[in-house]
């Protein structure tokens, strides 16, 4: 070709190959923007990660100094309030005067009660210890006489006794479960929080052994160590009043009404449903053995059949024994999805399905050591978290 041809096509062939460069250049500058971008969004989603995983383990710390605080000051105050000389006109809202029994219960702790005795959970088992040199033995003989019995108690395990403004007593109104946090006054609900801590639960007596100052009860809500106050028996006719009338919210769980906010539709193991249940066996068994062997005034295990309290747990969980937040939050916006109950000194973690389907799955089981205070939180303890659910869905999703 000419050489005039030849200068335009070698002019062409450069600039293609200034543009290819340019846009290769700019190419690369756009992978390298979004692939920082990336890097810097994962960055910072990391850093928040680890910002609110501290701030709710702070969170959780100063809460179980709080709690722990207020056990240590409720402890000062009824040892001064036993020392004093006019210790019987205390105003300090625990001091009734000395127990005359104490409860060796299936619930371990507060956390996981039911919030009614009778019959919510039937299979329920409590022995009252009564203090024989207190109270003599034949005190019990003719007590075997009744089906069932009033227990007078005092709330041990509130955490509120020397915490509120006005020296241990309690705010006037209270959230009720059942009106998923709607206030009512104290004094018409049976909250454990009022203004004098004393509990009334009825009970199925199974056995009396006035020898031994032994009561078991069958179905009553009391929490382990609970210091009992006294003991009648029931008597029907003039203790059942059938012309009685309560509020809706709180009959419509006996009369089987839709609406009921505290109703577990199904309860089961997680799959495969055989080793969850033996799990469950294995950790009372453990207990059972480590309490049999305990000498000196040992307590009796209260299930003689590991069967038998395999369905004492599943009865626990048939009703919401969750918190009313936890309950009617959304379940991203809950604390935790992962929850556990304390039975026998085994600690039994559960999970409910995300979408509210009333559905509870049992996955684990452990034998736990005995709280130093019966009845209470081990403070110590690291709570189930998020990541427990999330890794117990993920892994049942993988299986089905």
């Amino acid at each position: 070709p000419p050489p005039q041809e030849n200068d335009d096509m070698n002019t062409n062939v450069l600039v293609a190959l200034l543009c290819a460069t340019n846009v290769c250049t700019f190419v690369r500058a756009v992978v390298f923007s979004r692939s920082s971008r990336r890097r810097w969004k994962e960055k910072a989603e990391v850093a928040l990660k680890e910002k609110t995983t501290h701030l709710e383990d702070r969170y959780k710390a100063e809460r179980r100094a709080v709690i722990r605080l207020q056990h240590q000051l409720r402890k000062k105050v009824l040892t001064l309030d036993a020392m004093s000389s006019t210790s019987t006109q205390t105003t300090s809202p625990q001091q009734f005067g000395p127990a005359i029994a104490r409860a060796q219960s299936c619930f371990s702790r507060r956390a996981g009660t039911p919030r009614q005795g009778g019959a919510l959970v039937r299979s329920a088992r409590c022995v009252l210890h009564f203090d024989l040199e207190f109270v003599p033995k034949r005190s019990l003989e003719g007590l075997d006489e009744y089906s069932h019995a009033w227990v007078i108690y005092v709330f041990h395990a509130n955490t509120n006794a020397c915490g509120t403004k006005n020296g241990g007593a309690v705010k006037a109104l209270v959230s009720v479960p059942r009106l998923n946090g709607e206030k009512r006054g104290c004094l018409s609900t049976r909250t454990p929080h009022r203004p004098r801590p004393v509990g009334l639960s009825v009970g199925k007596i199974i056995s009396v052994d006035w020898e031994r100052g032994e009561v078991t009860l069958g179905g009553i809500d009391l929490v382990d160590g609970t210091p009992v106050l006294d003991i009648k028996p029931y008597v029907p006719w003039c203790d059942s009043v059938t012309e009685a009338t309560a509020p809706k919210w709180v009959t419509r769980a006996i009369e089987g009404e839709e609406g009921e906010p505290l109703a577990i539709r199904e309860v089961k193991f997680a799959a495969p449903e055989d080793w969850t249940r033996e799990k469950v066996r294995k950790a009372y068994m453990e207990r059972f053995e480590i309490d049999s062997k305990k000498g000196g005034k040992k307590q009796r295990p209260l299930y003689e059949n590991a069967d038998d309290f395999v369905a004492f747990v599943m009865d626990t969980l048939r009703l919401d024994v969750r918190g009313t937040r936890e309950r009617t939050e959304k379940a991203e916006e809950r604390k935790l999805d992962t929850y556990r109950v304390t039975l026998c000194h085994v600690e039994v973690a559960y999970v409910i399905g995300k979408e509210g389907d009333g559905v509870v799955t049992i996955v684990d089981a452990v034998a736990v050591e005995p709280s130093d205070i019966p009845g209470n939180a081990d403070l110590d303890r690291p709570a189930i978290t998020r990541d427990d659910n999330d890794k117990y869905f993920k892994n049942n999703n993988n299986k089905t």
